[in-house]
């Protein structure tokens, strides 16, 4: 026990080491003068447009959920899906890469915790697909449309990326890096044997609610940037879309924090977006926009998860009790 306590403590001091130094290196720029001024652009309209996509997305979020969960026989109120969500946000928040995320539904049924696991990979699986498809989607559009070439080291990546991911689906896929009877081949085996999942008229459905939810994300990126008087709709939104794409690849930080406003920044400086006289630096605004999306997407709702929680707890209920 004390051994499991310390391993913890130092993955939690190696998980913020690594977002501070993610955000010292990409920041490290950002002028203080700009830093001032990003309080001066913040405007009502622009905000509530940006939280009423966040409550969009986190909707459309929840009843992917649902379908998921009662495709795999949980019998799971609407109250009992809310629920999990925001309690994975907290847990996902606190852990790099979202790992925690992964814990959300133990609580559903004790006796099913195993399909409850998977139950989340699922879900995992469908947001990785659609972030994907969007991500591909506006790529396309920066090459057909805006008619931007990648440069070299956007190429590399993506060969870098694709190969790797296949690589890693033949290791474990074939038991190389596993074997057949570890508890991630067995998981990884599952996975595979039920993506015909994603065709049945259920899982159509959890991939519409998966696509809005992405779109949400990017439209209320999007708007962010117009409210710091930078870019334009179609623009913020390609960039948004490729630079979400981007940070599956790099998990490492709480919160994304550091990776995204890096990422925000690469894309938009790569679609030549301006921004109108008077309004504050590119690398500025990214990390303005990163901090906001961070506090409207991530930590309000695993605040709400939070608080929800110690409600139950002081009514004297279990906390994943359906309401």
């Amino acid at each position: 026990m004390e051994r499991v306590k310390r391993n913890k403590i130092f993955s939690w001091v190696f998980k913020i080491a690594v977002t501070l130094i993610f955000l010292f290196i990409v920041n490290r720029s950002v002028a203080r003068d700009d830093l001032h001024l990003l309080p001066g652009h913040l405007s009502l309209y622009h905000i509530l447009a940006a939280v009423f996509f966040s409550v969009t997305g986190l909707i459309f979020q929840v009843k992917r959920w649902e379908i998921i969960l009662r495709f795999q026989q949980f019998q799971v109120s609407s109250a009992m899906a809310w629920k999990t969500i925001l309690w994975g946000n907290l847990l996902a928040f606190i852990t790099p890469g979202r790992l925690g995320e992964l814990f959300r539904g133990l609580m559903i049924s004790p006796q099913r915790k195993g399909d409850s696991l998977f139950a989340v990979i699922i879900d995992k699986l469908y947001i990785i697909t659609t972030v994907l498809f969007t991500g591909f989607a506006c790529l396309l559009i920066q090459l057909l449309f805006f008619r931007i070439p990648l440069t070299f080291k956007m190429t590399l990546f993506l060969s870098a990326a694709l190969v790797i991911s296949l690589a890693g689906f033949y290791l474990l896929s074939t038991g190389t890096v596993f074997n057949k009877n570890h508890v991630v081949s067995r998981y990884f085996n599952t996975v595979l044997s039920h993506l015909p999942r994603l065709f049945t008229p259920a899982g159509r459905r959890a991939l519409y609610y998966s696509f809005l939810a992405q779109v949400s994300l990017v439209a209320q990126t999007a708007v962010l940037f117009l409210m710091f008087g930078c870019g334009s709709p179609v623009l913020n939104g390609t960039a948004a879309g490729e630079a979400y794409a981007l940070m599956l690849f790099v998990p490492f930080t709480v919160g994304n924090m550091g990776v995204r406003e890096g990422a925000f920044h690469l894309f938009l400086s790569h679609l030549n977006v301006c921004c109108a006289a008077g309004s504050v630096s590119l690398k500025a605004t990214s990390l303005g926009v990163s901090l906001l999306i961070l506090i409207m997407n991530i930590i309000a709702p695993a605040l709400t998860g939070l608080l929800w929680y110690l409600f139950d707890i002081s009514l004297g209920k279990k906390p994943m009790e359906s309401t």
